[in-house]
């Protein structure tokens, strides 16, 4: 049986070995975002800018990585989530399969890992500036807060927090 173009082009220890390395440092961004979640829920300043310096040496790695993977794929016309779909995937091992698999997952999951973190980020940064602001004395015209009667007011030209 002669090989299909597809096969010759695809270099499957290549693939694998790429696959397995590109695992081995998604668990450790994945770790990394963990870290970074914890240290935003507990206010560690100090740690979510020790954790953001690790997860971009880690993602400048991921990249130089991915892209290589990619190169790889793309002899075959393929890309990662196109490969699932595609006929070789389906001559691939099983455990190679399982692999590409998890790897697809993962990346999925830090992807939304990363995207939380960077919303709590932004909440909080959203919260403090407002909260300067009205220590500062600046206010917005369009912002609305709830009066003493339960009403939405708004905050206008007001110089005081509330009535005690």
């Amino acid at each position: 049986m002669h090989p299909t173009s597809d096969e010759v082009k695809f270099d499957l220890k290549l693939f694998s070995s790429q696959t397995e390395s590109l695992l081995r440092l998604l668990k450790k961004f994945s770790e990394q975002l963990d870290l970074e979640s914890e240290s935003i829920r507990k206010n560690l300043a100090d740690q979510i800018l020790k954790t953001t310096a690790n997860k971009q040496e880690l993602a400048d790695k991921l990249n130089s990585e991915t892209s290589a993977l990619n190169f790889n794929l793309e002899k075959s016309g393929l890309n990662l989530n196109t490969l699932v779909e595609s006929q070789l995937f389906k001559t691939l091992p099983k455990d190679l399969q399982q692999q590409t698999q998890a790897l697809i997952s993962l990346v999925q999951e830090c992807h939304d890992k990363n995207l939380a973190n960077g919303m709590s980020i932004q909440m909080l940064s959203n919260i403090n500036q407002h909260a300067l602001d009205l220590i500062s004395g600046k206010h917005k015209q369009d912002i609305k807060l709830y009066g003493s009667s339960g009403e939405k007011t708004q905050s206008g030209n007001q110089s005081s927090l509330g009535k005690a």
